[in-house]
């Protein structure tokens, strides 16, 4: 049934949170916005270690409000983990059962199960020190998942692993979710893995591979939600444009992506230079390469503006990069160029 949350507020000394949300079951939702916009506090009213000021608090259809944190039968994945340093794998994973009376056998069982799903067969016995950090994330994971949640929040989980590690772990954890891991050959099954998820993140590549859905917050707020491919290539709002850094936003509100944006003959997709492109002569303003692509900002003209508008594009790393301070001419695709929605007055 999801996770509700109706006029939910939150004031902490000058913040304060002011929040509706609702994420469908099964359904993966990823918060995002810069440090300190609320993200956190969100999972902690919903998780029941925060007292929202107002509001309701609905996980599968009942609203928990004056229900205990461990009587709500939300797991949570901290940054930091939280394993008991004191417990084995095995006994770290078997504790949400038996917290919620699940007998002997049948939390072994589980602990079987979850440790083969994401991939740590046989190490039930193992001391959490001995673990490398990505074993330690799916134990983690493991162990949301063996008390057979509601819901499951997870806040900045792979933000401590180097990148190449974090990019698997996010399959691994899209597997998961579709109820197979480990080195199980059988079909993808739904289950208890399916539970409703929000995912918090600073991380913007991140929020599009885990999320179908993503909510912008900032300043205590949403800002927008939308579908990942969606709110990445088409935001609504200025701030929204810059967060995802997916293009440039004119002092108008004209918003031009960065796909809409080519340089004579190196432009990103051939086929863009024709009828339907403005050409406008531009000044690159900086040129770097960054393995794959080359990232290029452009100044070019405003009338009236001593200083003129920045446009950001992205070129093949294959291509020969521009050299900052030379006159070029860009062309801008009319069809990707849009208004972006103005913010709310204060």
């Amino acid at each position: 049934m999801g996770i509700e949350l109706r006029g939910i507020t939150k004031t902490y000394g000058d913040f304060s949170l002011s929040v509706d949300l609702r994420v469908e079951d099964a359904e993966i939702l990823a918060l995002v916005g810069p440090s300190g916009c609320g993200k956190t506090t969100v999972l902690n009213i919903i998780a029941g270690l925060t007292e929202p000021d107002e509001g309701e608090i609905i996980v599968n259809g009942n609203i928990v409000n004056a229900v205990s944190p461990w009587k709500r039968n939300i797991s949570v994945v901290f940054q930091d983990l939280s394993l008991f340093p004191h417990l084995n794998v095995g006994s770290n994973i078997a504790y949400g059962p038996f917290i919620h009376g699940i007998p002997k056998n049948e939390r072994l069982a589980l602990v079987k199960e979850k440790l083969a799903l994401v991939g740590l067969e046989g190490y039930e016995k193992r001391p959490v020190y001995t673990l490398s950090g990505g074993e330690r994330q799916r134990a983690a994971i493991a162990r949301a998942l063996a008390a057979s949640p509601d819901a499951l929040l997870l806040d900045e989980p792979f933000s401590s692993l180097d990148a190449p590690l974090r990019r698997r772990l996010r399959l691994e954890f899209l597997d998961i979710r579709r109820g197979k891991g480990g080195n199980d050959p059988s079909p993808p099954t739904p289950s208890k893995t399916r539970c409703p998820c929000i995912f918090v993140t600073h991380d913007r590549e991140e929020a599009a591979v885990i999320a179908g859905r993503i909510a912008l917050m900032k300043d205590g707020r949403i800002l927008e939600t939308g579908a990942a491919r969606e709110i990445f290539q088409k935001p609504k709002t200025p701030f929204g444009a810059g967060f995802f850094g997916r293009g440039s936003v004119l002092p108008c509100g004209l918003f031009i992506p960065k796909d809409a944006v080519s340089l004579n003959s190196n432009t990103v997709d051939s086929n863009t230079v024709d009828s339907n492109t403005v050409p406008l002569r531009a000044v690159v303003h900086s040129s770097v390469f960054e393995g794959d692509r080359i990232a290029v900002e452009f100044e070019v003209p405003l009338p009236g503006r001593t200083k003129g508008a920045i446009l950001s594009a992205e070129l093949s790393g294959r291509a020969e990069p521009p050299v900052p301070g030379n006159e070029v001419t860009v062309h801008i695709r009319r069809d990707l160029v849009y208004m972006l929605t103005p913010p709310n007055p204060a």
